[in-house]
């Protein structure tokens, strides 16, 4: 708007054209959907729009204003915003630095969002006065907002297991890369055990998926509820696989917590018929606890307690076994 009227301004057209379009630029600003204000050097009211009174709650009629110092006319409706003394201040700074301002945002105590444009006005290089202008943007900074919501909801479900509730493998393989520089820096152990429901194809083939799917919620629920440890980091793996981080913890205090888990399952008394190793369901578990440094990779805490898992449903599973550096998993418990 501030461009037409500039056009207009120094456009090369007959009197009687120039009072046409000077007409028409008038009644376009007083029907603008954005409030607009024109101010003089001296900082009185040259033009002002009834969307302009609207959106401060000045009474109409917009003309009255016109010659009215603009600071007074803010003054008077102070109460529509949240701060004056800095509403005014903010507006005193961009009049005096004469720099052009796009898009910056005003709130209103009744909840409404503007986006406030200054332009200074020049005749040649004269600068001879001020161009305000403000648009609502409530709907779409709440559209925003909304936004943000719906994609930070959609970010935490894609990080979490559809199925038994935990968190899924890509939310622990990023929850590892943190653990892991945290111990690195404080030189503190860092666990993480790797546990599987023994002979679980069998117990799907025996008692269908629909079955399994609950088995597989309840060793979670399982899990959820032997963790004591807050920082602890528990997720599903993989298929029957789930894996629990424990920043922090030592190998005793890891075996300790991997044994609750296992005499739990044991004892809930899932029927499995099909198991080899029990009539109930089990599972077997793999532990690596290390204190990572420079030397070691990030990758390798996680082959290791794999590694430790095989070891213990080769040596006969319903057992926990403890990756060891000098002879590979060969502690079983």
């Amino acid at each position: 708007m501030y461009l037409v009227g500039r056009y207009i301004y120094v456009s090369r057209v007959t009197t009687s054209q120039h009072k046409k379009l000077s007409k028409m630029f008038s009644v376009m600003i007083q029907n603008a959907k954005t409030g607009t204000m024109i101010e003089t050097l001296e900082r009185e009211v040259a033009v002002i729009n009834q969307t302009f009174c609207d959106m401060f709650d000045i009474p109409g009629p917009p003309n009255q204003y016109v010659g009215l110092k603009s600071n007074q006319l803010f003054l008077s409706h102070a109460p529509m915003l949240k701060d004056p003394a800095r509403f005014l201040k903010t507006v005193e700074s961009t009049v005096y630095s004469k720099e052009s301002i796009v898009d910056e945002e005003i709130t209103f105590i009744n909840g409404k969002i503007y986006a406030r444009d200054y332009i200074s006005i020049y005749e040649g290089h004269v600068y001879i006065g001020h161009y305000w202008e403000y648009r609502d943007i409530t709907e779409k900074k709440k559209a925003e907002c909304d936004l943000r919501k719906a994609n930070k909801k959609l970010e935490m479900l894609s990080m979490k297991d559809g199925l038994t509730g935990l968190n899924n493998r890509r939310s622990l393989d990023k929850q590892l890369e943190i653990e892991w520089e945290y111990a690195q820096k404080e030189k503190e152990p860092l666990s993480f055990l790797l546990f599987d429901i023994d002979y679980f194809k069998a117990y799907n083939d025996t008692y269908g998926h629909i079955q399994g799917d609950e088995c597989l919620k309840e060793v979670a629920n399982i899990a959820k509820s032997v963790v004591f440890d807050e920082s602890a980091f528990v997720a599903r793996y993989g298929g029957e696989e789930f894996g629990i981080l424990l920043p922090r913890a030592n190998q005793y205090e890891t075996i300790k917590m991997a044994e609750a888990i296992r005499q739990q399952v044991e004892q809930r008394g899932i029927i499995h018929q099909a198991s080899d190793v029990f009539k109930c369901v089990t599972i077997s578990v793999g532990i690596m606890t290390v204190v990572p440094s420079e030397n070691i990779q990030l990758i390798s805490i996680v082959h290791q307690a794999d590694q430790a898992l095989y070891e213990a449903k080769r040596t006969g599973r319903n057992r926990i076994s403890v990756y060891s550096h000098h002879k590979e998993a060969d502690s079983n418990v």
